[in-house]
């Protein structure tokens, strides 16, 4: 049988993993402007197929024509446990509906997922499995590199890992202070309200993606670490990743 692979398509970083008995293994992780004339970096002349959930149309389509149906782009029609009836499905990335799927799957009394990448997005899915919305807010380094992009003086700072005070003294610490002490603010008064409309004070929040550590370090009560390729393990949730075994 072909060798089978994962692949979860970011707006900066491409993860790819190969599918085993005990769950995916991390290959690589690439960067996703690249795979618009680069290969994926998989073993030639062994037979393979990929399974792919992807939020950059352009890369999409150019692994399409490279590859063709080696590679399944899962849509949301491939996930018929969770019920979309309450959302707009066709504007909702597939990222962030593999991690619905794998939250559902791993806590099916209802769980919330926080994803945070190039952006921060959250997704709850409630104990019947009705994907009921989340939000999408900029993560820390596209933060930085708005107001260095769109201001005259602003500079381009690095991240941090410590937690900013709330009155920076300088240009530098009051910017850290109102992206990454903002951003704390920010998703406590959300995590709060979701909770509050399902009706969940205890729903946990998985929170992964390359940021997770930094949010994890500071909101220590409010959210529970992810296990590791969270989206890729909510890819292998779907019946037809198992139907084509």
């Amino acid at each position: 049988m072909p060798q089978r692979y994962l692949l979860n398509i970011g707006n900066t970083h491409t993860q790819c993993a190969l599918d085993t008995e005990e769950g995916p293994m991390w290959l690589a992780t690439m960067d996703t402007a690249a795979l618009l004339h680069k290969p994926l970096p998989l073993p030639s002349g062994t037979p393979w197929t990929a399974f792919a959930v992807s939020v950059v149309p352009p890369v999409t389509a150019a692994l399409s024509a490279r590859y063709g149906r080696q590679i399944r782009f899962l849509k949301a029609a491939d996930f018929p446990q969770i019920d979309f009836s309450q959302v707009d499905v066709s504007t909702i990335g597939m990222d962030r509906i593999a991690n619905a799927a794998e939250a559902h799957a791993i806590h099916p009394g209802g769980a919330i997922v926080m994803d945070c990448g190039t952006a921060i997005t959250l997704e709850c899915i409630d104990g019947d499995g009705h994907f009921l919305g989340g939000s999408i807010l900029p993560g820390r380094r596209l933060l930085r590199i708005c107001l260095h992009e769109h201001t005259a003086q602003l500079p381009l700072l690095p991240l941090q890992d410590a937690l900013p005070a709330a009155m920076g003294t300088t240009t530098a610490t009051a910017m850290f202070s109102g992206m990454d002490l903002g951003l704390i603010g920010a998703l406590q008064r959300i995590v709060g309200d979701i909770r509050t409309a399902i009706g969940r004070p205890d729903c946990p929040v998985f929170t992964v993606g390359g940021d997770a550590p930094y949010f994890l370090r500071h909101l220590p009560n409010l959210l529970t670490p992810g296990a590791p390729l969270f989206t890729l393990r909510g890819i292998l949730q779907s019946p037809t990743t198992a139907a084509e075994m």
